[in-house]
């Protein structure tokens, strides 16, 4: 081991002679913010292309067994194959979430372990593929972090390129899922806590740029939203009411994932929290099948005037065009999506709370929407009511309200959206940081003191 570590150190001086004889240090690293991009975008779209997959093979084995029993078992499965990755593979050193990327950019120089550019695929690809119902988000941002970081300091560049490439790899990662470079960079600099300056800005939009087009040429039909369509003045009132409902969820998502997770966490993650956590998943699942996976095709529906997926294979399925059955069954997903995440990823699964936020913000929407409309008081556009409380909730839970307008804007084509953009997050944001002061990203490092209530306050 020593004298292959040796090899490596003389390659690297070698290597590093080479470079500063042939190009500048700013010229390198632009050179690798884009093979940053594209190893994070090729990460970004494998996981989706496999997740995607699994979830179409299993909706058909739904549709021809018309039940989902099966289906509603996947989940517990998913989990413990996750949970032995995790405690006998990786030996409970695979950090999930999105917290322990800021840790390390704090504490540890931006230097991630390598073991983190693949076990986020491994262990949320089963856990999404067999139906838990977290998102894939934070392990790509993970990914492409420990991309970026490994990156720099395999080069043994210095700690300030180490860290901008690793945001390079999180912003990449985030750019391909989404086909939306610019939300991938300001999710960077809202999460990560980073300042900003034009030469660190430079290859963040190289690499977010590389990472679209690469995942526009292998995954083209990617997202599923629509273009919205223009909003009247009329409305401004309801949106100001959709912003309030939007905070309100956000603190109940927040708050919900503190006392879930933070139940488990008090406790040895083994077969016991497996089951603790993954029967209870699996009945909810059962009754309410609209929370399997992700989610994001429900919204599709939604978005597209198809409100029978709502009780699609559930007990109510003969009542799915029934006006009461409809606003049910979406009360009940907007209610049980963030309990089913955390129970999740407590039974030993790998994922975020950033698709359920967005799942739960998009239900919310509809369903105000849809009341207003069925009570004749004023006909809403539903899918711009959907577009802007999914962004209003993810402001409200990241304490991102730039990353949630921009994000919501560019995947849907929707800029003629951005004033309500703007006055929906902004009022989400606000109502949450009254009774929620710190985001689910940040909270437990303001608790360890690793970060300070002032870093953190002076960001937002």
């Amino acid at each position: 081991m020593d004298l292959s570590g040796n090899k490596i150190n003389r390659l690297m001086i070698k290597l590093g002679r080479y470079r500063s004889k042939y190009t500048s240090h700013r010229n390198f690293l632009i050179l690798l913010s884009f093979i940053v991009g594209v190893v994070a975008a090729l990460a970004a779209v494998l996981l989706k292309i496999t997740v995607q997959f699994f979830e179409h093979r299993v909706d058909s084995m739904n549709n021809w067994m018309n039940s989902n029993w099966l289906s509603a078992m996947l989940p517990l499965l998913g989990t413990g194959i996750s949970l032995l990755l995790l405690t006998r593979f990786f030996r409970n050193r695979l950090n999930r979430g999105v917290g322990f990327i800021i840790h390390n950019i704090i504490t540890n120089k931006g230097r991630i372990e390598k073991r983190h550019t693949y076990g986020h695929i491994l262990t949320s690809a089963i856990t999404v593929a067999f139906g838990g119902s977290v998102g894939l988000e934070a392990p790509i941002v993970a990914t492409g972090a420990a991309i970026g970081s490994n990156t720099g300091h395999d080069l043994r560049l210095p700690a300030k390129d180490v860290i901008l490439l690793l945001a390079c790899g999180t912003a990449s990662g985030i750019a391909a899922v989404f086909n939306s470079p610019f939300a991938g960079i300001i999710f960077v600099l809202e999460i990560f806590l980073l300042d900003f300056s034009i030469p660190f800005f430079i290859p963040l939009l190289i690499s977010t740029a590389t990472a679209t087009v690469v995942s526009q040429i292998l995954y083209p039909g990617k997202f599923f939203f629509i273009a919205s369509e223009s909003w009247s003045m009329e409305a401004i009132p309801f949106y100001i009411v959709l912003g309030v409902l939007c905070g309100l969820v956000s603190v109940y998502i927040t708050r919900s994932v503190d006392f879930i997770e933070g139940y488990f966490e008090k406790q040895q993650m083994n077969w016991k929290s497996w089951l603790i956590a993954g029967v209870p998943l699996c009945i909810l699942i059962f009754f309410l099948p609209g929370l399997y996976g992700e989610g994001y095709s429900g919204i599709t529906s939604l978005l597209q005037g198809d409100y029978t997926f709502l009780s699609a294979h559930s007990l109510l399925q003969s009542y799915g065009h029934e006006a009461w059955a409809i606003i049910l069954m979406a009360v009940l997903l907007l209610v049980f999506k963030v309990i089913c995440s955390c129970l999740t990823i407590s039974a030993g699964g790998n994922g975020g709370i950033f698709a359920p936020s967005m799942i739960t913000g998009g239900l919310t929407g509809f369903l105000f929407a849809y009341i207003v409309n069925l009570s004749g008081v004023y006909q809403l556009n539903t899918p711009n009511f959907i577009i802007t409380a999914m962004a209003g909730v993810l402001a409200g839970v990241m304490h991102a309200p730039l990353t949630a307008i921009f994000l919501l804007a560019e995947i849907t084509g929707g800029y003629k959206l951005f004033i309500p953009l703007m006055i929906v997050t902004a009022i989400s944001y606000f109502i949450t940081r009254k009774y929620v002061k710190h985001s689910v990203y940040h909270k437990s490092l303001v608790e360890r003191k690793i970060l300070t209530d002032t870093e953190d306050s002076d960001h937002f």
